[in-house]
């Protein structure tokens, strides 16, 4: 079986209109967000991964634990997060 990188940049809602997503890491307990290389509490300036495979190399690199990784609508609205490490 092969599987692929899920690598979408849109999101569509009801209506047919596209909104731009961003994956960003966020600490479970501080609700802090990464930026190089430590923790900001405004998610505008949280880095941006590509897909799930590079923020796992972030937190590897970084030795982050208790980090989840969000999807965030522009808007300012973390719509899924999920435990990474």
């Amino acid at each position: 079986m092969e599987f692929e990188t899920m690598a979408a940049r849109k999101v569509h809602n009801g209506n047919g209109n596209g909104r731009n997503i961003k994956r960003v890491l966020r600490h479970r307990d501080s609700r802090e967000y990464f930026k190089d290389g430590g923790w900001t509490n405004n998610p505008n300036e949280a880095d941006c991964f590509s897909d799930a495979v590079e923020a796992a190399e972030i937190c590897a690199r970084f030795q982050l634990n208790d980090v989840e990784l969000a999807l965030r609508f522009e808007t300012g609205c973390d719509v899924f997060c999920t435990p990474i490490r």
